[in-house]
């Protein structure tokens, strides 16, 4: 009985996208104004306006983000709060909430952040007074 072995190949193929790299640049950063430092105190800002027990007369601003990426596509954008001992931090995106999808509608898509600040119980003290700022995390991915 003779056995005979042969090689066999044959092509495949693999299909993709290129795109353009995510990346987000903040190009104003949001502006909360002067906030009363009373205990468990709260000021929100968003597109609305300013509210809260802890809103003082003020001026304040949203912040500005550019996210850059293929025209069409759609991204998922996060921000996640933030805590020190003196408050915690809770970003806003413009649908009144942490997340947002959507669709780039050009190279570069603007996105307006707000954020509500909540006063430690701990933190009302006058040594603790002055300016303040807070950093948070902002994740933004091809869906």
């Amino acid at each position: 009985m003779n056995l005979f072995f042969g090689l066999v190949t044959a092509f495949a193929q693999a299909h993709f996208n290129l795109v353009i790299p995510v990346s987000i640049e903040q190009t104003q950063a949001l502006e909360l104004g002067d906030i009363y430092s009373v205990q468990n105190g709260i000021c929100k800002v968003t597109q609305n306006g300013r509210t809260g027990s802890a809103c003082s007369e003020s001026n304040a601003s949203l912040g500005k983000l550019i996210v850059l990426g293929n025209v069409g596509q759609h991204v998922q954008i996060k921000v996640l709060s933030s805590t020190n001992s003196a408050v915690t931090f809770t970003p806003i995106l413009s649908n009144g909430k942490q997340a947002l999808t959507m669709s780039l509608s050009d190279a570069s898509t603007e996105i307006y952040v707000g954020g509500e600040v909540t006063i430690s119980s701990t933190h009302i003290s006058g040594e603790n007074l002055g300016q303040m700022s807070v950093q948070y995390l902002i994740e933004v991915n091809y869906q």
